[in-house]
C-alpha cells in the first residue's frame, strides 16, 4: 500500500469564503503519513448525493449566492432545489472563487513529500470531467483549458493527474486531440476510474473496459498513470467479478474473470498506482494472492540477474562492475536511482553510481539491460577480504528501493549481500 486517495467536495474545506477548514483533511494526513503512507487528492465541485449540504452543494453554497450561475440537475433534467447543485463550470464568478481556493490549497500542500498527485477535479460529476449524471452540458477545449491552467499555475511541484473522461468528453475530435496534446505538454498524466463498470463490458471488453488506451499509451513512459476498479461491491453485485451466469462479464468477457480484467488493464495502462474502490478488509480477505501479484507488477519490479566482478582487486586501480537487470513491472521508475556499493571488511567504504534505471523500460517479457560501471579503488584502502553489498537509493525521494532478491540477503541498512572480493596492495 502506497497512499490513501481522498476525494472530497470543495465545500468541506471552505464552508465560508476565505474560511478554510484544513483539519478536515489534516487529521487523516497526519494519521497516515506518520505511518509512511502518502496521500493523493481530488477536490470535486459537483457530487450527486444530497445526504449532506456539502454533497448537495459540493461547490460551496456561498459561491452560488455570490452570483455564480448553475442549476439543480439530475441525468439531463433540471429538478427542484432539493437536488444536487451544479455550477456552470465556465462561469466567471465560479472560476474566480475556484482560483482563490486552489491558490490557498496549493500554498498549503503543493510539494509536500507525502503528496503523490492531485487530480484536476473541478469539472463534472465527482470531478471526473463529464456531466452525464448532471446537466449533460458540453464544455469544449477552451473552457476546459482554463481549468487545466489553474492547476498548472498553482501546483508547480506535485504531479497533476486528469481523468480520461475530461478529454474524451470533448466531442470535436480535433479539439479532443488538441487537449490531449496540451495535457502531455504540461506533464499531466491520466487516470481511468472505469475498470469493470458494467456498462463498459459490452463495448470495451477487448481492452479490459479501458475506453481510451491511446491516452495512456502516450503518457506512461514519462509520467506515472493511475487506474481504479469500479466500486468492488458493485462489481460483485452485478456478478462481474466471477462472471456469474447472466452477468455482463459472462456475456461479453470471453471466459475471463474480473481479476483477469484487472490484470489486463494494468498491462494496458502501464499503471504505477492502482486501486479497488472498496473496503480493505473485504478486498484483502477475498483476493490475497491477486493483491500480491498486482502489488509486484504495478509500477516497476527490478530483478538483478547478474553481477560480474573480479575476485581479486588491487587498491589504487580502476575496476569494472557489470550488472544485468530486468524490469518485470509494467512501468518505468520516474526518478533516477543511485546504485550504492558498499565494501565492508577491514574498513567500510561506500561508492555511489548512476544505476541507469531510467533506461529499464518493460518493453517485452524477458528483456534485460546491461550496465557497466567503472569504479576507482582508493590507494588508502586496507587490503583484505571484503563483503560486497549493494542497494538502489532514491535521493529525490530519500528512500531505499527494494529489489526482487531474497530478503535474507538484506542487512540492517537495506544493503543486499552479493559476494566477497579480496583487495591486495598495488605493486606500484
Amino acid at each position: 500500500m502506497d497512499h490513501l486517495y481522498m476525494r472530497l467536495a470543495w465545500a468541506y474545506l471552505e464552508p465560508e469564503e476565505g474560511q478554510f477548514e484544513w483539519p478536515v483533511i489534516d487529521r487523516t494526513i497526519n494519521k497516515w503519513t506518520t505511518r509512511g503512507l502518502g496521500i493523493a487528492f481530488r477536490i470535486s465541485c459537483r457530487e450527486t448525493s444530497t445526504d449532506r449540504i456539502e454533497q448537495q452543494y459540493a461547490t460551496p453554497r456561498w459561491v452560488m449566492e455570490a452570483g455564480a450561475k448553475g442549476g439543480y440537475y439530475l441525468k439531463g433534467k433540471q429538478i427542484g432545489p432539493d437536488g444536487p447543485w451544479e455550477p456552470a463550470f465556465n462561469d466567471p464568478v465560479f472560476l474566480e472563487k475556484l482560483e482563490n481556493f486552489l491558490r490557498a490549497f496549493a500554498s498549503r500542500y503543493d510539494g509536500k513529500p507525502w503528496l503523490r498527485y492531485v487530480d484536476v477535479g473541478s469539472i463534472g460529476d465527482w470531478g471526473e470531467g463529464h456531466t452525464s449524471s448532471g446537466s449533460q452540458m458540453e464544455y469544449g477545449y477552451d473552457q476546459r483549458k482554463v481549468h487545466v491552467d489553474l492547476y498548472c499555475k498553482y501546483f508547480r511541484k506535485t504531479q497533476i493527474v486528469i481523468s480520461d473522461d475530461f478529454v474524451y468528453c470533448i466531442r470535436d475530435l480535433q479539439d479532443r486531440q488538441k487537449m490531449h496534446q496540451y495535457i502531455l505538454k504540461n506533464g499531466i498524466t491520466y487516470r481511468d476510474d472505469s475498470i469493470l463498470v458494467n456498462g463498459y463490458l459490452r463495448g470495451y471488453s477487448d481492452t479490459y473496459t479501458v475506453r481510451s488506451p491511446e491516452f495512456f499509451a502516450d503518457a506512461w513512459r514519462v509520467t506515472p498513470t493511475v487506474f481504479e476498479l469500479e466500486h468492488y461491491g458493485s462489481v460483485k453485485r452485478h456478478g462481474n467479478w466471477l462472471g456469474r451466469s447472466g452477468s455482463s462479464l459472462e456475456k461479453y468477457g470471453k471466459g475471463k474473470t474480473g481479476a483477469d480484467f484487472f490484470q489486463g488493464a494494468l498491462d494496458l495502462l502501464h499503471a504505477t498506482y492502482i486501486g479497488y474502490h472498496g473496503y480493505a478488509h473485504e478486498w484483502l480477505s477475498e483476493n490475497p494472492d491477486l493483491t500480491v501479484e498486482l502489488l509486484n507488477r504495478c509500477g516497476y519490479w527490478y530483478f538483478l540477474h547478474h553481477l560480474e566482478v573480479a575476485d581479486v582487486w588491487k587498491v589504487g586501480t580502476s575496476q569494472m562492475i557489470k550488472t544485468v537487470w530486468e524490469n518485470r513491472g509494467v512501468a518505468p521508475a520516474y526518478h533516477l536511482y543511485h546504485l550504492i556499493l558498499r565494501l565492508q571488511g577491514p574498513e567500510t567504504i561506500d561508492m555511489e553510481l548512476d544505476s541507469g534505471n531510467r533506461r529499464w523500460i518493460p518493453e517485452s517479457e524477458g528483456k534485460t539491460y546491461s550496465e557497466d560501471h567503472e569504479i576507482d579503488i582508493p590507494r588508502t584502502l586496507k587490503p583484505g577480504r571484503y563483503e560486497l553489498r549493494l542497494k538502489l537509493y532514491s535521493r529525490e525521494e530519500k528512500r531505499d528501493v527494494f529489489l526482487a532478491l531474497d530478503p535474507r540477503l538484506l542487512d540492517d541498512s537495506n544493503f543486499y549481500g552479493i559476494g566477497k572480493v579480496i583487495f591486495v596492495a598495488s605493486t606500484q
